[in-house]
């Protein structure tokens, strides 16, 4: 009976590996999902709004030093008409009714703080534009973080469920044993904990499913598709130096992006500088009325230069004002680029510690559960007691969880890398990182 139940264990688990080796994932690639979050999430849609916000601006900033027009039409209504005798009848000065036109082109001749805002207004304009880039570089690392946690949770569920298999099997082993007289009832009771506990870590590694399925489509706008199995994959070479990923400041988002803010903001410093300087313009008016009054005509023009200047305390307090506001901005960049920086130093690292993490633990994971198929074949041949065996069963699926948590995070530092370097995942010009694979 007992040899009877240990090779339909042996059987059971054979056929579990080979089923796993014949399904394929139902999950789509990441790329559908960095696609996916591109359009849907706030995040970038935000980001998106903020860069026409800060276009717009700088149209209104060019329209304030471009030739404007306006035109105005008035109709007035008096209480009295007044007229003044003259040799040729009575002349009116005031009449009773009275429409009025008038059309005006406002010239800026010199105007240097306006002229000054318009290269802030373009700058703070290329500012929001990089950090559109940097945002969906963000978006894309929280997307591809939620994405490999879901396939590592995937597979932690199909562990769990390949342990509990082997815990009710060994159970059926314990109950066998037991009813032959050849074990006591605290093995069978041993073995039913074992399976409880396996339930209990099949319910948590399902519920991680359940989180990471609803954060990642939270961040996509799409589904995750569950139900296929999932295979883990990374042929755990080596990144490429990790000067080849400190790119130019140019191109890191998050970089140029506080780049030209500092601009925009030293720009801004300057055209409150220029405020000093007299600005000159020149307007032209086109008046039209119904009544010719004493000038006796219909239609007059009127031109106007203009020059103009102004001073108070105020003027010297927005200058020192927007002084420290680009001190702030120039620190900022230097923030930004310190942590760009660091970031891929750090990315770097994690890779090259995730891959020795993972080459250490796929072999745990295959030592372990040779060590546990020999502790079955001891216990039922009656050479170990009942702990060896669940001790070395427990072992084998912690050392499978951490390989799949190592290979998973392979996976996700590769990318992580690139999005610290200013590569965005789905730019055809860089290959796409390594990621989880299905099972042929």
């Amino acid at each position: 009976m007992s040899s009877l139940h240990l090779r339909i264990l042996k059987f059971g688990l054979a056929a579990a590996v080979l089923t796993l080796a014949g399904r394929a994932s139902a999950l789509q690639p990441l790329e559908s999902f960095l696609r996916g979050a591109r359009d849907a999430s706030p995040d970038n849609a935000e980001a998106r709004a903020a860069r026409a916000q800060a276009s717009a601006g700088t149209q209104a900033a060019l329209g304030r030093a471009l030739p404007g027009v306006s035109l105005l039409g008035t109709y007035t209504r008096n209480q009295y008409e007044t007229r003044i005798p003259s040799a040729t009848g009575p002349v009116v000065l005031t009449p009773r009714d009275q429409l009025d036109g008038y059309a005006t082109i406002h010239v800026p001749l010199v105007d240097l703080a306006t002229f000054a805002r318009i290269g802030a207004a373009r700058a703070a304009s290329g500012a929001a534009a990089e950090q559109q880039d940097a945002t969906e570089l963000r978006v894309q690392s929280l997307v591809s973080r939620e994405y490999h946690q879901l396939v590592a949770s995937q597979a932690l569920v199909q562990a769990s469920r390949r342990a509990l298999d082997v815990s009710r099997a060994g159970l059926r082993i314990a109950e066998a044993r037991h009813g032959a007289g050849s074990t006591a009832l605290l093995d069978v009771d041993r073995a039913r904990a074992e399976v409880e506990r396996n339930v209990q870590q099949v319910a948590t590694a399902e519920l991680q499913v359940s989180l990471a399925a609803r954060a990642l489509r939270s961040l996509s706008g799409m589904e995750p598709e569950l139900e296929g199995e999932v295979a883990l994959g990374d042929d755990l070479h080596e990144e490429a130096p990790i000067e080849s990923f400190q790119a130019r400041d140019e191109d890191v988002p998050a970089i140029a992006a506080a780049v030209r803010a500092r601009v925009a903001e030293e720009r801004e410093a300057w055209a409150r500088r220029l405020v000093l300087v007299p600005s000159l313009s020149a307007s032209a008016t086109e008046h039209a009325t119904d009544y010719t009054g004493l000038a006796g005509h219909e239609r007059t023009w009127q031109a106007v230069v203009s020059l103009s200047w102004s001073f108070d305390l105020t003027t010297l307090a927005n200058m020192r004002a927007q002084d420290a506001v680009a001190d702030g901005a120039r620190a900022r960049e230097e923030r930004a680029r310190l942590a760009a920086h660091d970031d891929v130093h750090s990315a770097w690292m994690t890779v090259r510690t995730d891959i020795a993490r993972s080459r250490s633990a796929r072999v745990q994971a295959e030592v372990s559960q040779r060590a546990a198929g020999l502790a079955l074949e001891r216990y039922q041949a009656g050479a170990a007691d009942q702990l060896d065996l669940l001790q070395a069963q427990r072992d084998a699926f912690n050392a499978d969880a951490a390989r799949i948590q190592a290979d998973a995070e392979v996976s996700d530092a590769r990318a992580q890398l690139r999005l610290a370097a200013g590569r965005n995942l789905l730019d055809a010009r860089e290959p796409p990182p390594a990621s989880p694979q299905a099972s042929p």
